[in-house]
């Protein structure tokens, strides 16, 4: 790959953009889910094309099988009956999203509209699923796949303000489902709650212990033979309750200190284990005294999808493509690259871009990816979570705001030998939207999103200091802050909300420096604020719907200053749905999931530069290096555009 810094600066009369290959934006194996079957660990992929399955053999420590499915992004459903394997996918509208697996891919059927989040099977074989089905008014189902008929029917959807379906388990009496609220919550959304329903009569009893009530959401149900079922949350912090499966009483209900999320359980006698997913412990639990500790730290940091115990030894995998498996007799712990043991490795979608001095840096699940241009390599770049969003200084430092409640993180070159956390946030603020950088004033401004309470924040942060500033609801109950600003001395703040109903669309303008409100004013957008940009005396936005507006800021810093949108216009196709501007060389220019285009500052019309039909989770992102050279996706392909 042909360096750009060799290329230089942009032509000053080309004939039309310039536009290298660079290879995949960030190749790797991401997952969600691992479930042991013998002394084999399979694991489901996440944000990869197709998705797929790998059989990792964990006495030898390599990656003995592939299996690829025909539908799906995240294999984030996976349990085990009789050696088969059972599998519920995410984003397959109107296709099968449930799946068995017996050396034989078959499908199942389909669970109506839902992202599948787990599945289980119980003693006669009858899958039982559940997931998110945004904008069903009955809430979300737990459903069944009877092996009798062939059929998936609804059981039950007992929580209508409940916005997913987590958790689900299964006996022979009793099917269980766990609900609540960690996406697109607030506004009365139905927080962690227990149900279970009688398999013979479909009767349903709510059986959240009260520890449970008032967390976020039921994490994970797991049967641990005929006397015990264990059941957590996430939460501030999370919790787990142990219940007896006969007649639903909570034999103990305690809090796990320090973490947001419980899950993968696994027990042997009076011992149990489980994983903390945003922290990377694994704990011990007596179940004889109530003893609780922590008995390691397998991956810093690594968010935890699958737990197993094979004899003597349990093993794990976190989000960013590792294995690990701990010795209970002498307390080892080993760790295994996948790609290394023989994962397909693949092009993910791509969550974030950055570029300065040679150096392009793509987010995506568990890692960042570094392209060193001048030697033509790549290196993976641990980071938890996901890198929403992304900037650099001029030294060269890397910020990232990371989801889920990791905060704000920081890559050095030559000093960190990978990225480390600079500063937390409040847990509740969990989904960085937008991180800028204001060098006039020596601060990082971040827009959050907060997922299990609705609205959002704005955040300062002065570099190296670990303490942020954290200002909650800029824009009013209910709204997000999607798009940041930075201009004349103020940031400029966009609103957004991520319930189908609520107040958004709102701007304001804040002395950030001083840490108060300039101005606020709703808008008659009609539609969320995807992204903000100042050039001139000109704030220019785009709306999450594709349509382009202005504000002019002159004397906006004067007091009684009333915004007034001014130029307004649809850029139609190009735009798609949440485009974003970024301003370089004194020129506006958008991206989205369709196209990169330039936009004129005083038409607002759109041209379009280059179709790129990107591949990104969460709305593309484009970046700029010093040299005015582009970087962006097309497909899953990182591209370098001199326009």
């Amino acid at each position: 790959v042909a360096a750009l810094s060799v290329l230089g600066l942009p032509a000053a009369a080309a004939a039309g953009p310039d536009v290298t290959e660079l290879g995949p934006g960030n190749a790797d194996f991401p997952l969600m889910s691992a479930t042991l079957i013998g002394e084999t660990l399979w694991i489901g992929s996440r944000n990869l094309a197709p998705a797929r399955v790998i059989g990792y053999h964990l006495p030898t420590g390599e990656v003995t099988a592939t299996v690829e499915l025909p539908t799906g992004n995240f294999v984030q459903g996976s349990a085990a009956q009789g050696g088969v394997l059972h599998l519920g996918v995410t984003d397959a509208p109107g296709e099968d999203n449930l799946y068995r697996y017996d050396g034989t891919l078959t499908a199942l059927g389909n669970v109506p509209g839902a992202d599948v989040r787990d599945v289980a099977v119980a003693p006669d074989g009858t899958v039982y699923a559940t997931g998110r089905q945004k904008g069903r008014a009955a809430g979300p189902g737990l459903y069944a796949w009877d092996p009798a008929t062939g059929a998936v029917t609804e059981v039950a959807s007992p929580a209508p303000n409940a916005t997913q379906g987590r958790a689900v388990a299964a006996t022979a009496t009793h099917a269980y489902l766990g609900v609540g609220s960690n996406l697109a919550g607030g506004g009365g959304a139905t927080r962690a709650t227990l149900y279970a329903v009688e398999r013979a009569t479909g009767a349903v009893t709510d059986i959240t212990p009260p520890d449970l009530r008032g967390d976020t959401i039921v994490r994970r149900i797991t049967v641990l033979g005929d006397d015990l079922l264990a059941v957590s949350t996430e939460g501030a912090p999370a919790h787990v309750a142990l219940l007896d499966p006969a007649d639903h009483r909570v034999l103990r209900a305690f809090a796990v200190p320090g973490t947001k999320s419980v899950t993968n359980f696994q027990r042997r006698g009076d011992t149990l284990w489980f994983t903390s997913t945003e922290h990377g412990v694994l704990w011990r639990h007596d179940l004889a005294t109530g003893a609780l500790d922590q008995l390691a730290v397998p991956v810093p940091d690594g968010n935890s999808w699958g737990l197993g115990r094979l004899g003597d030894t349990l093993a794990g995998v976190t989000e960013g493509g590792t294995a690990w498996t701990l010795d209970l007799t002498t307390g080892a712990v080993a760790t295994r690259d996948l790609v290394e043991a023989g994962a397909p490795a693949a092009a993910q979608l791509g969550m974030s871009v950055a570029a300065r001095a040679g150096r392009v840096y793509v987010g995506g699940n568990g890692s960042i990816a570094l392209h060193d241009l001048a030697a033509g390599t790549v290196r993976k770049l641990p980071v938890p979570g996901e890198a929403k969003d992304t900037v650099i200084l001029d030294d060269g430092t890397l910020y990232l705001g990371v989801y889920s409640s990791q905060g704000i993180w920081r890559y050095r070159p030559g000093a960190d030998r990978v990225p480390v956390k600079e500063a937390a946030l409040p847990q509740e603020q969990n989904r960085p939207q937008v991180i800028r950088w204001d060098a006039d004033s020596g601060l990082l401004l971040l827009g959050i999103q907060a997922d299990t309470t609705g609205g959002g924040s704005f955040v300062t942060y002065r570099p190296g200091s670990g303490l942020p500033t954290v200002h909650p609801d800029p824009l009013g109950p209910g709204q997000l802050v999607r798009a940041v600003a930075v201009g004349h001395g103020q940031a400029f703040l966009g609103g957004d909300n991520a319930r189908p109903t609520g107040p958004r669309g709102d701007l304001a303008a804040w002395d950030h420096r001083a840490g108060r409100e300039l101005w606020r004013t709703a808008t008659d957008l009609g539609a969320g604020v995807s992204s903000l940009a100042v050039l001139g005396n000109t704030l220019y936005g785009l709306t999450v719907n594709g349509r382009a507006f202005t504000v002019d800021l002159c004397g906006s810093r004067r007091a009684g200053f009333t915004p007034v949108i001014g130029r307004r216009a649809d850029l139609g196709a190009p735009a798609g749905t949440n485009p974003r501007l970024l301003v370089n060389g004194g020129a506006l220019y958008g991206i989205s999931e369709r196209s990169l285009f330039r936009l004129d500052r005083d038409t607002l019309a759109a041209t379009v530069l280059v179709e790129v039909d990107a591949e990104w989770y969460s709305g593309a992102r484009l970046a700029a290096d010093e040299n005015g050279v582009l970087y962006t996706l097309r497909g899953r392909e990182l591209i370098a555009v001199r326009p």
